[in-house]
């Protein structure tokens, strides 16, 4: 190759290192104005795993999420569980956050960036406190506004410290209990649901029933003695009433009468198979509902053959056939597993249709 080659290709391969560099530098620069802090909490990467509890307070209330073995939930609800996904993106968004530019050091203007203590009147933070088991501090900060021009950020400062910052990333904390929480307790809308037996405790008694699937009113099968029948639009609320229901609190149902005598009980049975029984009472000036939820095949209507009438017996072989209400048998598994053992406050509109 000629020499003026090989300059040429020296040249060339300089330009792009330094164009490369140039580029790193600005995007830095972007990332990191002037007068970054680092990692507001230096080393909590490495100890992400050491998080046993998320201390959160919005100046009306402290709660706490906590780790009991593999699980997360919300110590004052019972160690109700709560989604991890949360409890994820809240640890980390602590351990990475980058402190951007530095701020007002002005306690009073702490407020304008919602950056006053929690109990502040006007102007308040969240605090978030991330601690070990042995109940350690690995992390302790205030968080303030949110600034979404440039990328989701926010203003944070450390507790007891008047230096306020520029943070990077947006830590969506959590400022109730229910905020980590997956409050729809139920997704079964009214089409599915086939036939409602509604109990109260003085010894009423109604059914309602849809004759056919395609029908999308109830009618009644049965109604106490000198009742007054419910116009159409009431009777198919009820049917609807557990489309993505949802709680307004939460205790253990150990905690609560649920005594047949007091309690009033709505049964659902849904065209496939789906059986969901809700009792419900008031205490402390709430509405409270229990959940029994399980499959029962026998209440399936056979629409369709199913897929193990499908099976060609003089086919060679004994392969496995799938279960054809997988889908609602695991549907019900689930509502169970998440509702037993549980109370739930509802709003009054979905009580008014349970009952």
């Amino acid at each position: 190759m000629k020499r003026n080659s090989l300059i040429g290709l020296a040249i060339a391969a300089a330009v792009v290192v330094v164009l490369a560099v140039m580029v790193a530098q600005q995007r830095t620069s972007e990332t990191k104005p002037a007068g970054g802090g680092g990692l507001m909490f230096e080393g909590l990467i490495g100890k992400v795993n050491s998080v046993a509890s998320i201390e959160v307070n919005n100046g009306d209330e402290v709660f706490t999420i906590t780790r009991k073995a593999q699980s997360w939930g919300v110590a004052e609800k019972s160690d109700y569980p709560v989604q991890f996904d949360l409890v994820k993106k809240t640890i980390m968004g602590v351990a990475e956050l980058e402190l951007i530019a530095a701020k007002t050091k002005d306690p009073d203007r702490h407020g304008a960036l919602l950056l006053n203590t929690p109990e502040a009147e006007e102007g308040g933070s969240i605090g978030l406190v991330l601690a070990d088991d042995t109940g350690a501090t690995l992390a302790s900060l205030l968080v303030g506004k949110t600034v979404r021009a440039g990328g989701e950020r926010r203003y944070v400062r450390r507790r007891n410290e008047d230096q306020t910052w520029l943070g990077s990333g947006g830590i969506d904390v959590g400022k109730t209990p229910l905020d980590w929480i997956e409050i729809i307790l139920t997704q079964i809308r009214h089409d599915r649901v086939r036939k409602i037996t509604l109990s109260h405790p003085d010894g009423d008694h109604a059914v309602l029933e849809r004759m056919e699937q395609s029908d999308f009113d109830f009618t009644y099968m049965e109604i106490p003695d000198g009742m007054r029948a419910l116009a159409p639009s009431k009777l198919n609320s009820v049917g609807g009433a557990l489309a993505f229901l949802s709680m307004k609190d939460v205790r253990l149902a150990s905690d609560m009468n649920f005594d047949p005598t007091d309690a009033s009980v709505t049964r659902f049975e849904t065209w496939d198979g789906v059986v969901v029984t809700v009792s419900t009472i008031e205490a402390d000036e709430k509405k409270w509902a229990r959940f029994e939820v399980e499959f029962d095949e026998s209440l399936v209507l056979e629409t369709v053959p199913s897929a193990a009438s499908d099976v060609d017996e003089s086919a060679e072989g004994t392969e496995e056939v799938e279960d054809p209400h997988a889908v609602a048998r695991e549907e019900a598994g689930t509502i169970s597993t998440r509702t037993r053992g549980w109370a739930y406050a509802l709003d009054d509109h979905k009580m008014d249709q349970l009952r």
